[in-house]
């Protein structure tokens, strides 16, 4: 014997589309965001101190209502993820620091 069930599901295309914007929302994002921010700073590599006091949380939520941490001086990538320039015994000069990745994983909670 089988026996066959229907389920129907009427999605709510506004909550769905909307949520992400409600203030509840981007306000719980902002919060977890300038934890990733402390976190980052915390771990960041210092040399002049720019690229540590250029972490932050981008103030505007993106357009799908993403909320953003940058390092915005020019060789923040380089600090993320190294370069290939070695010394003269083959060592990493500039070795992947992976902050802004670290911060993201160490400060927890589902994201």
């Amino acid at each position: 014997m089988s026996s066959q069930v229907t389920v129907e599901v009427e999605l709510d295309d506004d909550a769905i589309h909307n949520l992400p914007h409600a203030q509840f929302v981007q306000q719980d994002l902002a919060r977890r965001m300038d934890h990733v921010v402390e976190v980052a700073q915390s771990i960041a590599p210092v040399d002049t101190g720019r690229y540590k006091a250029s972490i932050h949380r981008v103030p505007e939520p993106g357009s799908d209502g993403e909320v953003y941490v940058e390092a915005n001086v020019p060789y923040a990538i380089y600090v993320e993820h190294g370069t290939r320039q070695t010394d003269r015994t083959g060592r990493l000069i500039h070795p992947p620091r992976y902050t802004l990745a670290t911060a993201l994983d160490a400060a927890g909670g589902d994201h």
